[in-house]
């Protein structure tokens, strides 16, 4: 029966090592999990900085390129007001040109005229009597 009771106490004492064995493993186990709980915690503190920057850049991107739009739109309008501008001075060049070689032409047959007029009044001036004979 002394056999029996050391074998008990030996079974007993085996069962005590082998459960503060699993107690020191649950507190490493607890440790660690506090440990990854910290972690997780931080991860997702980052993972809401990282989202909210996101979204930021995301509302700066879409503010972007709504300005980028309305300048092309505007750049747009501009441009077909400044060619519309353009034709419309090209016209009134190639009028003003069409009248300035007519003002030119007119000119060039006035002087003719007044050049023809010239001559025949200083040949009927030559013809009057009293003129002075050169």
């Amino acid at each position: 029966m002394l056999q029996d009771l050391d074998s008990l106490a030996a079974r007993i004492g085996q069962m005590v090592q082998f459960t503060r064995q699993l107690q020191t493993e649950r507190s490493a186990l607890q440790a660690q999990l506090k440990v990854l709980d910290q972690e997780q915690d931080s991860l997702r503190r980052q993972l809401q900085l990282r989202e909210h920057d996101y979204s930021l850049v995301e509302k700066k991107l879409s503010e972007h390129a709504s300005q980028v739009q309305s300048q092309q739109s505007e750049a747009q309008s501009q441009l077909l007001a400044l060619q519309k501008n353009l034709e419309h001075y090209k016209t009134q060049s190639e009028t003003l040109s069409q009248q300035l070689q007519v003002s030119q032409a007119d000119v060039k047959r006035l002087r003719l005229v007044t050049d023809q007029a010239r001559e025949n009044i200083d040949s009927i001036l030559v013809r009057l009597p009293g003129a002075a004979q050169e």
